[in-house]
C-alpha cells in the first residue's frame, strides 16, 4: 500500500500483467503478538486480464485482535468465501461500496494510481446526529439546579 515509485510499479505490474481477482483486507492485529500491521490477501492469476476486482473488508477473523488471540464469536471468513463464490459466479449486485463485499473496476484502480487499499474505494455511510437545541438543554439544567437547591434547603431545614 506504499506510495513510493517501486510500490506503484509493483501494483501496476500485478494489475496490468496478471488477472487481479480479489483484495481481502484483514484487520490490524491478525498476526499479533508478532506484528500489528494491516494486511491484505491478494488473489490473482498469472496471465489473463484484470477487469473487476472483488474487495472484502474483514473486521473479525474468529479471534480477538489483542496479543492473546482468543477465540471469539465474530468471524467474517465464512462470509468472505460465500461472497467470493457469488461474485465469481456473477450472482448478486456488488456495486454498493458501503457493504463489506464490493467490486471495483480496473479503470478505478488505474485512476487511483493502482492503489489496492480498501479504504480508497470503500464508502462510509455517516448517520446525521440530531442534537437538542442548546437553549432547551440549558433551560432543563436550570430547572434541575432549582430542584436541587429546593431539596438542599429542605434538608437544611430538617437539620434545624
Amino acid at each position: 500500500f506504499g506510495s513510493s515509485k517501486a510500490h506503484v510499479q509493483l501494483r501496476k505490474h500485478l494489475v496490468e500483467h496478471n488477472q487481479l481477482e480479489a483484495v481481502i483486507s484483514l484487520p490490524s492485529g491478525v498476526f499479533k503478538p508478532y506484528a500489528g500491521v494491516s494486511t491484505a490477501i491478494i488473489i490473482f492469476s498469472k496471465g489473463g486480464a484484470t477487469e473487476d476486482v472483488f474487495f472484502y473488508d474483514v473486521t473479525a477473523d474468529g479471534f480477538s485482535l489483542d496479543d492473546k488471540r482468543q477465540k471469539i464469536q465474530e468471524d467474517d471468513l465464512p462470509d468472505v468465501k460465500a461472497q467470493w463464490l457469488q461474485w465469481s459466479e456473477h450472482q448478486g449486485d456488488f456495486s454498493d461500496r458501503t457493504r463489506k463485499a464490493f467490486s471495483v473496476a480496473k479503470t478505478d484502480l488505474v485512476a487511483q494510481n493502482y492503489d489496492l487499499s480498501i479504504n480508497r474505494y470503500k464508502q462510509t455511510v455517516y448517520q446525521a446526529e440530531k442534537h437538542e437545541n442548546p437553549r432547551d438543554i440549558l433551560k432543563r439544567m436550570k430547572e434541575l439546579e432549582n430542584d436541587i437547591q429546593k431539596e438542599l434547603a429542605e434538608l437544611e431545614g430538617m437539620l434545624g
